[in-house]
């Protein structure tokens, strides 16, 4: 972990984009279905892959074209969630969907039916939950962690006596991220306002988005105006912000 002011100096050094990353961005990249109440809903997106895909791909290179940072508890919360709430649920996916893949090529050839190309399955002895969860901990493993500051923590104890979102419901831990971001972007911007975007990937849109799903809540918004912080529900959106998007693409 490195503390906050050496992160600030060294962006500050070979000023670029930053991206922050919550854990929920992450495991999003491996999650394929949540539990609601009606049914499994599928939760993965291929265009969210593909912009993870670039990202991973600027960030490994010798000089990347931005700087990715997590907050100090990121690490620790994606390992406690990646095996049993997010690769055992892809994992029985993946036994359902063979389960239920398996009587198809029968059924083809007995009705004589003309398909063009070959229905491969099963798809389980390829490892698909643990490649995907390699590739997020891969993007995870680009980012420099914040360590822990006291003031930032004071600042998040604050928010939760006074239930300030996102500690709105007396949960510490997105007050703990979010003061360590905002401390962050202030220090980048305590001379000269930082020239490039600082921008916050969350997919918690219940902590902080507006009503709408997409913008920040208006309860932050004066929070993340004043650090020069952006906020986006996804590495797709954010990554609009850093690098053009050719149409098409």
């Amino acid at each position: 972990m490195t503390p906050l002011a050496e992160v600030a100096a060294r962006i500050l050094a070979r000023p670029a984009p930053v991206i922050v990353s919550d854990t929920c961005s992450l495991l999003d990249l491996f999650r394929v279905a949540r539990p609601t109440k009606e049914a499994e809903e599928r939760r993965i997106e291929v265009e969210e892959l593909k912009a993870a895909s670039k990202l991973l791909a600027a960030l490994t290179l010798p000089e990347p074209p931005f700087h990715h940072v997590v907050p100090e508890l990121v690490p620790g919360e994606f390992r406690d969630n990646a095996e049993i709430r997010v690769t055992d649920p892809f994992r029985r996916w993946v036994d359902a969907h063979d389960a239920a893949g398996g009587w198809i090529p029968k059924a083809v050839a007995a009705a004589g039916l003309d398909i063009v190309g070959p229905i491969v399955v099963p798809i389980g002895p390829q490892n698909l939950p643990a490649q995907f969860r390699d590739f997020a901990m891969r993007l995870l493993g680009t980012a420099t962690i914040l360590a822990r500051d006291l003031p930032s923590l004071l600042r998040a104890v604050e928010r939760v006596i006074g239930k300030r979102r996102p500690s709105h419901k007396k949960e510490m831990k997105d007050s703990m991220n979010l003061e360590q971001m905002l401390a962050l972007a202030r220090l980048l911007s305590e001379s000269v306002p930082f020239p490039h975007p600082i921008v916050f990937v969350s997919s918690n849109t219940k902590d902080f988005a507006a009503a709408n799903g997409i913008d920040i809540h208006p309860d932050l918004k004066a929070d993340f105006d004043t650090a020069g912080l952006l906020y986006r529900t996804s590495f797709r959106s954010a990554l609009g912000l850093l690098v053009p998007v050719p149409p098409g693409s």
